[in-house]
């Protein structure tokens, strides 16, 4: 009795498993983010930004910091937290 050899199975579920990773792998590489930005958002970035009002004061407030003059009111800051937390 011969016994011949079998050649390339075309069946291997070894291989086979091995080519769905791979391909899986591939469309996930693929995939991209995207940016959705609403009509409101778009609005907000067309409008320039701050008020010239607040960015004197703004202004103001970095010259102070700067020069040390600035001073916190421990009061309003204390009055603030408390109403923020309190209507949370």
């Amino acid at each position: 009795m011969k016994i011949n050899r079998f050649g390339n199975i075309s069946n291997n579920p070894y291989k086979q498993q091995i080519n769905k990773q791979n391909e899986q792998q591939n469309q996930q590489q693929v995939k991209q983010d995207q940016i959705q930005i609403s009509k409101e958002a778009l609005e907000m970035q067309k409008s320039g930004g701050a008020s010239k009002e607040r960015t004197e004061r703004i202004e103001q407030l970095k010259n102070e910091v700067q020069s040390g003059n600035y001073k916190v009111d421990a009061e309003k800051v204390a009055q603030k937290f408390a109403d923020f937390w309190t209507k949370a």
